[in-house]
């Protein structure tokens, strides 16, 4: 059976890296969001908020400005406890990221509106304009609100994504350096990260998914054989991930050391191996850019 995640499609196909939602990384995006907006409340006041708070003084405001941080802390943490849940069952792309993002800063100047609304700084707004109604004042209080947290969330989190897309890069970059020094041996694991075949990688042409298993096609000699994991492509293209053995299909991975050419037939692209023996495989649209990219990496 396979276990692929269903693709949203909802704002361009360009799937979100999975780094980004490592549980170690969105706790860091968390702590310096936090961090960043109790500096940046506190130092810059932005939109005149040291007048929202009654009986102001730089304690008072230090101590309410803190209250809306945790506010914030509390409700990102449970979006992004919200968002490790989807996103095991749902491919997310950065469109979709950045929508979520933007859903996250409105649900927080919600919750900033309300314990204004608490607190007394609804009534305390309504006073200094008895023109306006409690909607309009409610809505001009939410406008602020909306304002001041996306200039609090933005840059930190500009500043943290930018941060971890680089230490990714830095990360690929010494897999790759190290990959170099090692020997061609792949290790192929099953379900439970058991060991069940180490090989050259050169000698796999391809895998198919097929119920449970996975079917490793991969030369024996002179013979081309069958060797049955019981795992999913899921799983086996994140262990394969920087191998020549890339997914292609949401049924197929291939070797591309075994790759002649991408022949474009209609609206897909057909594998040509160097061998006549395998049957013809087509990379579904969804794989085309990455096996691409994958392609002219692994040619000689």
């Amino acid at each position: 059976m396979d276990t692929s995640k269903y693709k949203l499609k909802l704002l361009g196909n360009k799937d979100l890296p999975s780094y980004l939602l490592e549980k170690n990384n969105v706790v860091r995006i968390i702590i310096f969001t936090t961090a960043y907006s109790l500096l940046f409340i506190n130092i810059f006041k932005p939109f005149n908020s040291e007048t929202w708070i009654p009986n102001n003084s730089e304690t008072n405001y230090f101590m309410y400005s803190s209250l809306m941080v945790l506010i914030g802390m509390v409700v990102v943490s449970l979006s992004r406890m919200l968002m490790n849940y989807v996103t095991k069952k749902v491919q997310i792309s950065y469109g979709e990221y950045v929508l979520w993002l933007v859903a996250e800063a409105v649900l927080v100047s919600v919750f900033y509106v309300f314990v204004g609304y608490e607190v007394g700084f609804v009534d305390n707004y309504l006073s200094e304009m008895p023109e306006l109604t409690m909607w309009e004042a409610l809505f001009n209080i939410f406008t602020k609100s909306i304002a001041n947290t996306f200039w609090m969330l933005l840059i930190p989190y500009i500043i943290a994504l930018l941060y971890l897309d680089n230490c990714n890069l830095r990360k690929r970059i010494e897999e790759l350096g190290g990959r170099k020094m090692e020997s061609s041996i792949v290790h192929l694991k099953d379900e439970k990260g058991e060991i069940r075949l180490s090989t050259n990688i050169e000698n796999i042409l391809y895998a198919e998914s097929a119920d449970n298993y996975v079917i490793i096609k991969h030369i024996n000699g002179d013979t081309m054989v069958d060797f049955f994991l019981r795992t999913n492509l899921k799983k086996l293209s994140d262990d394969m991930r920087d191998t020549p053995l890339q997914r292609c299909h949401r049924s197929y991975m291939i070797n591309l050391l075994h790759v002649m050419s991408l022949k474009k037939d209609a609206t897909e692209f057909v594998i040509q191996f160097d061998t006549t023996s395998i049957k013809n495989i087509t990379v579904s649209k969804t794989y085309q850019d990455s096996i691409m990219e994958a392609f002219m990496q692994y040619q000689k």
